[in-house]
């Protein structure tokens, strides 16, 4: 007993202190988001589960949809080897909001050339992933590591394109537009065009620490977690973290309810690390057994 607490005591200080052991700058992340979800879990065989799931997320300070999901997963915990250990994998379809761009181009001497801006837009992205789970209780603590694998392919899409160009002029005369649009859809350069997004592929390690307390004769049961994201594909680089505070509701033994407060920050600004939400989340999930 003694040997996993330790493993996961250096587990939980490792995710914590990984923000400083790199090198990275943190993005700004100031926005609002709402994450919802609902679960249904039934049992297969013995130790055997099976879980389907629905989701839907709010960004730019709950104005905006940000993405729409379903998913189907598999668990696995054998309660007489290894009880402490549960292994589970899934798949999980996104249909994702992906916000507006603006991208600035600029000439060899460093002179703006045109700046691109891309209209939001809607694409898929299919999801699959394994994990492991540690769990060990102390006392009314109960507390968990978990790593997952995580493969996410983004489809290719297409998006309305504005193309503004910049007017070297308006330096010498503050009175005319700095950014042009060419309207003449005979021009080479007209403004007005359609954008080919291309397919992406990447891999990360998601671990993930969380420490609950059960409180005797309540059907509250708070919790804590931190989680780290890795980047498989860019020398596993951190990509972002994740501190959650939140509570479990048990109605029964068959279903609860869950609330939670979370920050979320990237920590390389020259990637928009999955295009979501980033800053302050509010979470609600609700799970149940059928």
């Amino acid at each position: 007993m003694k040997k996993y607490f330790s493993f996961l005591l250096i587990a939980l200080l490792f995710v914590v202190l990984t923000p400083n052991a790199f090198a990275q700058e943190e993005r700004s992340a100031d926005d609002w988001g709402l994450w919802t979800n609902i679960e249904g879990k039934t049992k297969l065989a013995k130790g055997f589960n099976m879980s389907v799931e629905a989701g839907y997320r709010m960004r730019d300070v709950f104005s905006a949809s940000d993405r729409a999901s379903a998913g189907l997963s598999f668990s696995y915990k054998n309660k007489n080897v290894l009880p402490w250990l549960k292994v589970d994998a899934g798949y999980l379809f996104i249909y994702k909001n992906n916000p507006a761009e603006t991208a600035v181009k600029f000439n060899e001497d460093g002179s703006p050339k045109h700046k691109n801006v891309d209209e939001a837009y809607w694409g898929p992205r299919h999801r699959a992933f394994a994990s492991a789970s540690a769990s060990i209780k102390l006392g009314r603590f109960n507390v968990s590591l978990r790593e997952r694998y995580q493969f996410t392919y983004t489809s290719p899409a297409t998006c309305n394109r504005t193309r503004y160009y910049y007017n070297p002029l308006s330096v010498v005369l503050p009175d005319l537009e700095e950014w042009y649009l060419i309207e003449d859809e005979n021009e080479e350069d007209y403004s007005y065009m359609i954008d080919d997004k291309k397919a992406k592929i990447d891999h990360k390690l998601r671990s993930r620490v969380e420490v609950s307390y059960d409180i005797p004769k309540c059907k509250f049961e708070p919790f804590l977690s931190v989680e780290a994201f890795n980047e498989i594909d860019k020398q596993f680089a951190l990509g972002k973290m994740r501190y959650t505070l939140g509570t479990d509701y048990k109605f029964n033994k068959h279903s609860k309810l869950s609330a939670y407060y979370r920050y979320q920050v990237s920590y390389n600004s020259k990637v928009v690390y999955d295009e979501e939400t980033g800053g302050n989340i509010i979470g609600l999930e609700y799970s149940f057994d059928f």
